[in-house]
C-alpha cells in the first residue's frame, strides 16, 4: 500500500449506502444527475434517505427541460462529492411527489455505489458473509462486541448496538482492543475512536477508529487481509 492512494471502491452494504446519502443531505452538497443515456447534466440535492422503505428523495432538477424527462421507472445516474471524495451511483425513479408546486423524486435505494477513496491506506468493505468482529474493553461491561464494516492497514469502521455506543466518543483511546480476523486470527492493539455516528431509530452506531500502536508483522497481516477482502469484493460485485 502506498501514500496518497486513490482507488474506486464499490460499496454494497446498505447501512453504509444510507449513511453516505445522509451525509450528502446534511452537507447540502450539489449532485449532478444524468437521465438515462442523455449526456446532459442537471443539478439537484439529496433530500432524505429512508432505510426502512429502501427509498430516498431527490430535489427537483434545476432545469425545467430535465424535469420533463423524469418519469416513473426512469434510470438516473447521480454523481456527487462528499468532503472532496467522489460518489457515483445509478438507480430508478419510483415516483414523483409535489409540495407547493415544487417536485421531488422518490428513488429506489441504490444497491451499490462507487466511492473514490483518498486515504493513506486502501480501505476494503467487508461483505455480510465475511465475519470480522471487534471486541472493545469498556468499564463495568468488560467488553463490547461489534462487526467490522470496513478495514484498512491504518484503521477500521465497526457497527455496534446503539445501546453500546454511549461508551465511546471521538478522540477516545481504547487499549487492548481485539480484532477477530479470517482464519481464526486475532490481533490485539490500541486504537483511537475517530468518529461516532449513531442511528437510534435503527438500533446501531458506526464507530470509526484508527490504530495507535500496531506491530509491523500485524500491519503486514492486515494488508494481506485487506487485499483478500478487495479481491472477494471485485469477484462478487460489478457496477
Amino acid at each position: 500500500m502506498t501514500d496518497s492512494l486513490k482507488s474506486r471502491q464499490t460499496i454494497s452494504y446498505t447501512p453504509h449506502i444510507v449513511n453516505l446519502l445522509h451525509r450528502l443531505q446534511a452537507s447540502r452538497s450539489l449532485v449532478k444527475v444524468k437521465i438515462g443515456k442523455d449526456s446532459l447534466e442537471y443539478n439537484s440535492i439529496i433530500l432524505d434517505a429512508k432505510n426502512d422503505s429502501r427509498e430516498f428523495y431527490l430535489d427537483e432538477l434545476n432545469s425545467p427541460e430535465g424535469h420533463k424527462k423524469i418519469r416513473k421507472g426512469t434510470l438516473v445516474h447521480v454523481d456527487g462529492r462528499l468532503e472532496g471524495v467522489r460518489i457515483q451511483f445509478q438507480t430508478q425513479v419510483s415516483g414523483i411527489e409535489n409540495d407547493n408546486s415544487i417536485a421531488m423524486y422518490r428513488l429506489v435505494l441504490p444497491t451499490s455505489m462507487l466511492y473514490q477513496q483518498r486515504r493513506r491506506h486502501y480501505r476494503a468493505h467487508v461483505n455480510g458473509d465475511q465475519k470480522l468482529a471487534i471486541s472493545l474493553p469498556v468499564p463495568l461491561k468488560h467488553h463490547v462486541v461489534g462487526d467490522i464494516v470496513d478495514l484498512s492497514a491504518s484503521g477500521f469502521c465497526s457497527r455496534l448496538d446503539y445501546s453500546d455506543s454511549i461508551n465511546f466518543q471521538a478522540e477516545q483511546a481504547i487499549y487492548s482492543a481485539t480484532l477477530n480476523l479470517p482464519g481464526r486470527n486475532e490481533i490485539t492493539c490500541d486504537i483511537e475512536v475517530r468518529s461516532v455516528r449513531a442511528y437510534p431509530d435503527k438500533g446501531y452506531a458506526l464507530i470509526g477508529s484508527r490504530f495507535l500502536e500496531i506491530q509491523p508483522n500485524q500491519q503486514t497481516h492486515l494488508e494481506r487481509i485487506v487485499a483478500m477482502l478487495d479481491r472477494n469484493q471485485r469477484r462478487t460485485v460489478s457496477y
